[in-house]
């Protein structure tokens, strides 16, 4: 695996609608190993990975470029700044953190804190993203030269890869675009016997925007959302609250708030696991969201699953993931793509 790829895209910014430098990433890494390549209207990256083959399956494959973050939404009169939040970001969370503002060029800031000796202890109340205000310490006048509203923000934290563990911000869904670019790499060299795309997708956390008008351009049988799931294996929590587990392999879901994956599918996934000793858990929830449920309703819809690497922190400045999940993950989506020809319903 190329774990430089990774960290280079966990730092990477790519906050929805503004995923293009992510993008830069994806076309230099694939897009030679592709037969056919399309950037659709709203900057989805889709690709269709071999040649066709009449009569096969096809199947999808996709994983977000975007992150959760921000948008300079105003500038004071005294140069603080406001922003608001794309996806979901709970406001305890953001208090008091480092972000980055992307704008002509990359200004640092802080999310304005108040001391701790002389705040409102009895305060509980977390600050409305929108409410905070964002402190660079630079002039106005200097300010409004690099930075304009619009301008993207993301956290200010840079990718850790070391010790057999990942800790970063945006792991939902780099993690999930390492998958496919490392799949696609390995995949692209073998003689599949079904018709293989992927894509790229944007805005899914502004409520899975870009994937809502892939279906209409590949009409797969089969789909996989790749994720950056919630792990939530912590000293505490009841384990029947815990979900999926760092070091048990990768997610294969079952149900999440608006997704019953198709259940043939699933067991197909879950007999290739076995058979290949690929280790694996199965989730049953009724929070959260992928672009599955968009690949599964849209078009003339498709058999759809998620495929996730266990996170802790989702959404969060730094997020933990395992490595050997990740490797687990991919060897299980190979497995997935060489094998679908051999479904059943």
């Amino acid at each position: 695996m190329d774990l430089k790829l990774l960290e280079e895209l966990c730092n990477t910014p790519g906050v929805p609608g503004l995923e293009n430098e992510i993008s830069k990433i994806v076309l230099r890494e694939i897009k030679n190993l592709t037969q056919a390549h399309e950037t659709d209207a709203m900057g989805n990256e889709i690709f269709r990975v071999n040649k066709e083959i009449p009569g096969k399956y096809t199947i999808l494959v996709d994983a977000h470029m975007d992150e959760v973050g921000f948008l300079v939404s105003h500038i004071e009169d005294n140069g603080m700044i406001r922003v608001i939040p794309l996806g979901g970001i709970d406001p305890k969370l953001f208090y008091g953190q480092r972000l980055t503002i992307w704008g002509k060029e990359s200004v640092e800031a802080t999310v304005a804190a108040i001391p701790p000796h002389i705040s409102n202890k009895n305060d509980s109340s977390s600050t409305p993203v929108e409410d905070c205000l964002i402190d660079t310490g630079i002039g106005t006048k200097e300010l409004k030269k690099m930075i304009k509203i619009g301008d993207s923000v993301t956290f200010s934290t840079n990718a850790v890869i070391d010790n057999k563990r990942v800790l970063s911000k945006a792991l939902d869904d780099r993690v999930g675009l390492f998958v496919l670019i490392e799949a696609v790499k390995k995949l692209s060299k073998k003689k599949l016997n079904c018709n293989f795309f992927v894509s790229a997708s944007v805005q899914e956390e502004m409520g899975l925007r870009g994937a809502r008008i892939i279906n209409t351009k590949v009409n797969p049988d089969f789909s996989v959302a790749l994720e950056g799931t919630v792990s939530n294996d912590l000293p505490g929590i009841p384990k029947h609250k815990s979900l999926a587990h760092l070091d048990n392999g990768p997610e294969i879901r079952i149900s999440d708030k608006y997704l019953i994956a198709d259940r043939g599918f699933n067991n197909f996934i879950e007999n290739l696991a076995i058979k290949k000793k690929i280790p694996y858990q199965l989730t049953a929830k009724n929070a959260g969201g992928t672009n599955s449920t968009a690949f599964q309703v849209t078009g003339n819809g498709s058999k759809a699953t998620v495929l996730s690497v266990p996170v802790r922190y989702l959404h969060s400045p730094s997020s933990v993931c395992k490595i050997k999940d990740i490797e687990n993950t991919i060897k299980l989506l190979i497995e997935i793509v060489s094998n679908i020809n051999k479904f059943k319903s």
